[in-house]
C-alpha cells in the first residue's frame, strides 16, 4: 500500500498488478471517494471516512477478483473426459478391451467434440434414441448406459469437471427379462458328438471348449473363470478351484463335485499358462461354431450358469450356493434360479 498525503492506491497487496488499482481522495465536500479498476471493472463510491473508503475498496477488489476467476472454467472436452477415463480408470477393469472399444467408437461421434459443460440431458436422450435406431438390444444399451453413466459420475465425483451428471434423470429402457434358459441331456450330448468329445482323449480346441462347458454346468463358473484356471489353484484333494480374479473383482474359492475333478483330470497337462490354454474369446467362438453343428437352438455358454445353479440349489444350502457362485447378495440368485413350480411341489412332502 502507497501514501500520498490524502491519496492512496490499493493493489500491490493483493498482487494484481501496477494497472489494477484502487485510488482514495479526499473530495472538496471533506467525505472520501474510492475508485476502481479492475479487471475491466470500474466502481466508485464516497464514504465520511477515509478508513471505511478504503474498507469498502479491499472488500470490492477481492470480490471482483474472486467473480473473475469463479466465471474462468477451462475447456474440458467429452473426448478428453472419455480418454482421461479410460487411462486412469479402464485400464484397471478386467473388461478393459470392452471399454476401450466403446470409448474408441463414442470419439468418432458427434458428441465427443462437445465441451463437457455443455452437454445436456437432451444429448444423451439422442445418443439413446440412436443406439435404439441400431437394433441392439435393450440389454445391449444399458451396458453401454453404465459406462457412460460413470463416466459422467467420474467427472462430477472425481475430477470436479462438472456439477450435474447429464446423464441423470434421462430414462433408460428396461431390461428385457432374464433368462430362464436350461439346457437339457439331449442338448449336452449333441454338442459332445459335434465337438468329437467322447468323456476321453481330450486333444482338439473343440474337445477343450466342450469340457470347459460341462465343468460350467458342474462348478457355474463362468466361461472367463474356467479360461484362467491353473493348475497350481488346483486341490484334487480339497476338491477346491481357487479363482484370484472374478468378475466381481474379488478372489473366491469353487467347492467343486467328484464329476468335476474327473472332467479336470481330463484336461491334459501342458506347458499352457493355463488348464485348457485357450482364452474366452477362443472358447465362445469355437462354441458358437460347435452350437451350429446340432439342431440346438438359442443356447449361449453362458446358460451353464442357469444350469449349474438350478442343479446346485438342490444340493446346498442358500448361504453355502451364494458364496460358491460369488454373490454377495443372495437375491441375484433369483436371476438363475430355474426350479419349476413342481419341482418346489415336491419339496413339500
Amino acid at each position: 500500500m502507497t501514501f500520498n498525503h490524502d491519496q492512496i492506491t490499493i493493489g500491490r497487496d493483493l498482487d494484481l498488478g501496477d494497472r489494477d488499482l484502487a485510488n482514495i481522495k479526499k473530495l472538496k465536500s471533506g467525505r472520501w471517494q474510492a475508485q476502481i479498476f479492475l479487471l475491466g471493472v470500474r466502481k466508485a463510491s464516497s464514504f465520511n471516512t477515509k478508513t471505511e473508503a478504503k474498507d469498502w475498496a479491499s472488500g470490492q477488489e477481492y470480490k471482483i477478483k474472486t467473480e473473475a476467476n469463479l466465471n474462468f472454467v477451462k475447456k474440458y472436452s467429452v473426448s478428453e473426459l472419455f480418454l482421461r477415463y479410460e487411462r486412469e480408470v479402464s485400464r484397471t477393469k478386467r473388461g478393459y478391451k470392452w471399454e476401450q472399444g466403446q470409448i474408441s467408437r463414442l470419439l468418432k461421434k458427434p458428441l465427443a467434440k462437445l465441451d463437457i459443460n455443455d452437454v445436456t440431458k437432451q444429448h444423451i436422450r439422442n445418443w439413446r434414441d440412436d443406439r435404439l435406431a441400431t437394433g441392439i438390444k435393450t440389454s445391449t444399451l444399458n451396458r453401454e448406459w453404465n459406462l457412460l453413466s460413470h463416466r459422467f459420475s467420474t467427472a462430477r465425483d472425481e475430477y470436479e469437471l462438472i456439477k450435474v451428471s447429464p446423464v441423470e434423470g434421462v430414462k433408460r429402457p428396461p431390461d428385457p427379462p432374464a433368462r430362464d434358459r436350461l439346457i437339457s441331456e439331449e442338448e449336452i450330448e449333441e454338442l459332445c458328438v459335434a465337438s468329437g468329445f467322447a468323456g476321453e482323449n481330450v486333444h482338439t480346441v473343440a474337445q477343450k471348449v466342450i469340457l470347459a462347458f460341462l465343468l460350467a454346468i458342474e462348478s457355474a463358473m463362468r466361461m472367463g473363470e474356467i479360461c484362467d484356471l491353473t493348475w497350481d489353484n488346483i486341490d484334487f484333494d480339497d476338491q477346491t478351484a481357487f479363482l484370484p480374479t472374478t468378475k466381481n473383482g474379488t478372489s473366491r474359492t469353487v467347492a467343486l463335485s467328484k464329476r468335476a475333478i474327473e472332467l479336470l483330470k481330463l484336461v491334459p497337462n501342458t506347458n499352457a499358462r493355463t488348464c485348457f490354454g485357450i482364452t474366452s474369446k477362443q472358447c465362445g467362438d469355437n462354441f458358437g461354431r460347435i452350437k451350429n453343428k446340432t439342431t440346438i437352438l438359442d443356447l449361449h455358454f453362458h446358460d451353464t450358469r442357469h444350469e449349474a445353479i438350478t442343479r446346485l440349489s438342490k444340493k446346498m444350502p442358500i448361504l453355502a450356493l451364494a458364496r460358491n457362485v460369488g454373490h454377495t447378495d443372495i437375491k441375484q440368485l433369483m436371476t438363475y434360479y430355474n426350479e419349476s413350480a413342481s419341482e418346489i411341489a415336491k419339496l413339500l412332502d
